[in-house]
């Protein structure tokens, strides 16, 4: 079992073919913070990035993949049904350290996906910062949410 899988510090590499992180126990409302999840994800709580999307735990106690872009409940995909089952799972995570030249990053296409992006295209993707790529994504998620807003009358 990784040694980090008892999920107090940060642990991030490659589970099969995808990256994930998991965040620290004492960082994680910071970083919902910053992603804004009040707005976007009310009653989720964030414990991670995985490839593209944010890894949350539902007040269900179960594990959802959540596209950073759109940071919706509606583009929810069930991941782990509960946190024994992600624990499990990280045994095998082949860590990453901080020599790797994206540790620490978050990908981030130029347009987002939902908004035209080609997840095909390797011109359109950048390896952001963690503090960057939260401001993207709230800039994004806020840009999405203005259609809905507006169906909605408000």
């Amino acid at each position: 079992m990784s040694p980090t899988a008892n999920f107090s510090k940060q642990c991030e590499g490659w589970l099969g073919e995808e990256y994930v992180r998991v965040y620290a126990e004492s960082a994680r409302q910071e970083i919902a913070s910053i992603y804004a999840f009040h707005e976007f994800l009310p009653g989720y709580e964030v414990w991670g990035s995985w490839g593209l999307d944010a890894l949350c735990l539902a007040s269900n106690t179960q594990f959802y993949r959540i596209p950073w872009i759109p940071l919706s409940e509606t583009h929810r995909q069930l991941a782990y049904s509960s946190v024994e089952a992600l624990r499990v799972a990280f045994a095998v995570l082949h860590e990453a350290t901080p020599a790797y030249e994206n540790f620490g990053k978050e990908i981030h296409f130029v347009t987002p996906i939902v908004f035209g992006g080609n997840l095909n295209d390797s011109s359109t993707i950048a390896m952001v910062d963690q503090a960057t790529h939260a401001q993207l994504c709230v800039y994004w998620n806020r840009v999405y949410a203005r259609p809905q807003a507006g169906a909605q009358g408000g």
